[in-house]
Formats: structure tokens, C-alpha cells, sequence
């Protein structure tokens, strides 16, 4: 099979083209993987909008004015020129949306290795890193999917959680989750239900709005053109999943002073954007969420194996309900572009999919 590269325009995530490319071959200390298949989500398209603004790009550099949005998939190593490897070792991990990728493999353990590839060095470590897929890791062979499409958006759930535990949620009585059907955001109400410390408000578009309440994770749920109607009385925290800047601002005029904190995580809504200013909101001051400084912070703090720990109790717990609500769905790499665009544009929300590639 032809190894290919799936390529965006950096410009406009709406034009993309698929690339026949040469098989990588590994210089010495480098290792060749095979990407077998990735999970593609509102969360890929994120990297796609941010991605000169936080550095995705820079992870898989392609020519200009293209660009390789990172994925969260599995690959099993190739061919390996003494990196430390071994051909047939699988990896969860960091990919571009290609056949195949070259790393550097250094701090190498029982758990996996980190990418030590010089374009890489001054990105955050948290997305170097690739973990051995085995089950003394918690790869178990029926949940594989599962890894993939949940683990990086309920990781991110977890540590905005405990980054609003460990602020004593910025005073907050409640919680507004903006793109309540997104993954990231049920997977944070889950958690803020589970330690019932506030309550968990869901604000959601009109197509979405049955399958945020058949959720069953928060305590109202209002639609984008309910926004004013939610209790503007008690002190409340927004987290802004879509960057629907025209709803951001609508919440905080509506919230007033009681909004006592605005934090951007997500963007779903990219195409909406840049359609409204910021300047002088009343409440709390948008900021940006960015998950590896709260993970850099409690890995100093407790260690990285007590956290992974946390994280791996609470993903479990997840996991024991998430098929209740969300089917995941294989998708060939022959129909990348189709799927892309479905989730570009907005895939069901009660649907994960997984891109299968067929050459390893």
C-alpha cells in the first residue's frame, strides 16, 4: 500500500488533499512506526485552529502552505535502526494523519519513550511522549478504541476538574459547560457531578439538546438562545467549549459580575471565532485553559504515578458508562477526507470515530 499524508491548509481547514509519500527509513538511534488507526474528533480540529497560536503545527512539519493535524492513535514500530525498539512494539500516542511517522526515541522504559527529535524539543513533553500498548499499562485489548477517542479528551476533562478543585472553583455555586455534547465538556460534567461541589448547567444548540439530556450529568440544560434566561443571582464559572465568541459575550453580559470565572478550553464553533470583540466584559476576564501546565503542576506536586493513577481510576469509571451514550464507529483511510469534513462540520454528537489505516 502507498504511504500517504493527510494535509490541511494551515489558512483554511476546509481545504485539504491526500499526498502519496516514500517509506521513511530510520537513521541510526531512529525507529520507523506504522500508524494503524487514530481517533478524529472536534478536539483534532482545535489543533487545526490553534495550531500557530499553541505550536501544533510544529509536532509533523509539512510544506507550506499545508499542515498535519495531530491525532491520538496506535502505532506498531517498523523497522528500527538501534533506537532502542523493536520491530512489532505498539505505541499510543501522538500522529500526524499519515501511513507512517520517524522518531528519536530517548527516556526509554516499561511504559514507552519519549520523542527526543530536535523539531520537537521546545514542545510541550506531555505530547512527546508514546506509551507501550499492554495491558500492565491499561491498554485492555477491547477498550482500545476507547483509548483513543476518550483518553486525551477525559484526561483533559480531569485535570480542568481538579484545576477547578484546586482553585475552590473560583467561588462558584455553579458551572456553565458551553458545547454541553462534547466530549470534553460531558466528560467534565461527569466529573463535577460524581463530586457533586457545584452545580452543572449545560448550554447546547437546539439539534443537540436531547442527547445532552439523555445524559443524565447536569442539572439544567439551556439552549444558545436561552442563554439569558440561566440564574444570573449565584456566583458562577463559564468554561467555553466552542469559542462561539458571539455566546461568550452573551454570557458574560448576562452574568454580569457573578460570573466569577471565564475559561476557554476548546473550539468547536472555529468557524465563529473572530465574530464579536472582547474588550471590556463585564465578570471575570476570559482566559485560556492549557492542560499540560495543570499535569506539570501535579505531577511536581504528587508525582507522576499517583496522578496517572487518579486519571486512571477516573477514566475506568468513565469508560464503565461512556457506551451508553456513544457508539464508536471504523472509518477507512480511503474515506479520511469524508470523515474529516463530517467532523469539521460537526459530527453527531452521540458518535466517536476511528480512522483504520491497512498497512502495518
Amino acid at each position: 500500500m502507498n504511504k500517504q499524508d493527510f494535509l490541511v491548509d494551515r489558512t483554511d481547514l476546509t481545504s485539504v488533499r491526500t499526498a502519496n509519500t516514500e517509506q521513511l527509513t530510520p537513521a541510526q538511534g531512529q525507529a520507523v512506526l506504522n500508524i494503524e488507526r487514530f481517533a478524529l474528533t472536534a478536539n483534532n480540529i482545535t489543533y487545526g485552529v490553534a495550531g500557530d497560536m499553541i505550536g501544533y503545527w510544529k509536532f509533523f512539519p509539512a510544506p507550506d502552505p499545508w499542515g498535519r493535524i495531530p491525532v491520538w492513535g496506535i502505532a506498531t514500530v517498523s523497522e528500527s535502526n538501534d533506537s532502542g525498539l523493536e520491530p512489532g512494539q505498539r505505541f499510543y500516542g501522538y500522529f500526524p494523519m499519515s501511513s507512517q511517522l520517524l522518531v528519536t526515541p530517548g527516556k526509554i522504559s516499561a511504559r514507552g519513550f519519549t520523542d527526543a527529535s530536535k523539531h520537537r524539543a521546545d514542545l510541550p513533553v506531555v505530547y512527546n511522549q508514546y506509551t507501550l500498548v499492554s495491558e500492565d499499562n491499561g491498554f485492555a485489548p477491547a477498550l482500545e478504541n476507547h483509548m483513543m477517542v476518550y483518553r486525551p479528551l477525559f484526561t483533559t476533562s480531569f485535570v480542568l476538574d481538579d484545576y477547578f478543585r484546586d482553585n475552590d472553583d473560583f467561588g462558584a455555586r455553579a458551572v456553565v459547560l458551553g458545547s454541553a455534547s462534547s466530549k470534553t465538556a460531558f466528560g467534565m460534567a461527569f466529573m463535577l457531578h460524581r463530586s457533586k461541589r457545584v452545580k452543572v448547567i449545560g448550554l447546547t444548540s437546539n439539534t443537540n439538546l436531547e442527547f445532552v439530556k439523555s445524559l443524565g450529568l447536569y442539572d439544567e440544560i439551556y439552549t444558545y438562545d436561552d442563554v439569558e434566561a440561566m440564574d444570573n443571582t449565584a456566583a458562577t464559572a463559564y468554561v467555553d467549549m466552542s469559542g462561539n465568541r458571539s455566546v461568550l459575550v452573551r454570557v458574560h453580559k448576562h452574568l454580569g459580575e457573578n460570573l466569577v470565572a471565564s475559561c476557554g478550553v476548546g473550539i468547536t464553533h472555529w468557524e465563529t471565532r473572530d465574530n464579536a470583540p472582547l474588550e471590556d466584559l463585564p465578570g471575570a476576564k476570559p482566559t485560556m485553559f492549557f492542560a499540560p501546565s495543570q499535569i506539570v503542576k501535579r505531577t511536581e506536586e504528587w508525582g507522576s504515578a499517583q496522578l496517572q493513577a487518579k486519571i486512571g481510576e477516573a477514566t475506568a469509571a468513565f469508560f464503565a458508562e461512556v457506551d451508553r451514550w456513544v457508539g464508536i464507529e471504523d472509518h477507512d483511510f480511503s474515506s479520511v477526507e469524508e470523515t474529516y469534513r463530517m467532523v469539521l462540520n460537526g459530527a453527531p454528537a452521540d458518535r466517536g470515530v476511528v480512522i483504520v489505516l491497512e498497512n502495518v
